[in-house]
């Protein structure tokens, strides 16, 4: 028993291991790509996560709540245990069953974070063309940069909106506009929207045909939108007429072997 106790321990502590934020290589040349000889470093101290997940903890409280499910979970494993579930006697099971807890809980907590990111990409993909024909209506009613973005914040809700709004809190506090866009761009739920906050704080210092330049993007947005829902379309309609043709190609067969099979049959010279 002592073996099993061993493997359940190392499996856990495996799990509590590999479910922290896994870096992807990206992330990991990101920042030599971006540094300039010249720049500060990144004085902001929210985690790009929390921010993707539309989370305003610090990262002190998230560290507190990975504890608390962490904790949770370990509980409700010591619970479990007083069944006994192992048969080498009582109470060997509340260890390993506790260890196992407290991972779960952990792995929940990640999924849950997970879950909530991949929800706000998708609401801020089916977003970003709206939010592109807006803030160019507004600039074309004579507005600029930052005074369209605010027109489009106070008029609307939405992943997109709460992530401009962030752009206007750093700008009040006194960040630039282009820097403020540039976080907005590295933080944001979806990388698609990276391209439309660039663009605005390239616009903002350089000027140029900002109005037909968020039109085209518009239009770009809405072509890959159409292309996604294709794709998914027919993802589930393949997912709905597999269980059908799983049940229908056994039946066919068997009526189409069958009358071979009685023919065989008959001319081996059975009854």
């Amino acid at each position: 028993m002592s073996g099993l106790w061993a493997a359940v321990a190392g499996i856990a502590v495996y799990l509590l291991v590999t479910a922290t934020r896994t870096v992807r290589l990206t992330d990991r040349v990101a920042p030599y790509l971006r540094a300039q000889p010249d720049r500060e470093p990144d004085p902001d101290p929210d985690d790009p996560l929390l921010l993707q997940a539309g989370l305003s903890w610090s990262r002190g409280e998230l560290s507190a709540r990975r504890a608390v499910a962490l904790a949770t979970g370990a509980a409700i494993g010591a619970l479990a245990a007083q069944g006994d579930l192992f048969v080498a006697g009582t109470g060997r099971s509340v260890l390993p069953l506790t260890i196992l807890g407290g991972a779960g809980g952990f792995l929940a907590f990640a999924m849950w974070l997970t879950t909530r990111r991949e929800r706000r990409a998708r609401a801020l993909r089916f977003e970003l063309p709206v939010v592109a024909d807006a803030v160019a209506l507004l600039i074309l009613a004579g507005e600029p940069v930052m005074a369209a973005i605010e027109g489009y914040v106070e008029r609307s809700s939405g992943v997109a909106a709460d992530e401009l709004g962030r752009v206007l809190e750093a700008h009040d506090a006194g960040t630039g506009a282009p820097e403020a866009l540039a976080r907005a761009a590295r933080t944001t739920a979806d990388m698609e929207a990276a391209r439309l906050y660039g663009l605005l704080g390239h616009a903002h210092v350089t000027g140029g045909r900002l109005v037909e330049a968020l039109a085209d993007l518009a239009v770009d947005y809405r072509a890959s939108l159409a292309r996604e829902m294709s794709s998914e379309s027919g993802g589930r309609a393949v997912a709905s007429y597999g269980p059908v043709l799983a049940l229908m190609v056994p039946i066919a067969m068997v009526f189409l072997l069958y009358p071979t099979l009685l023919g065989l049959r008959s001319l081996a010279g059975g009854p």
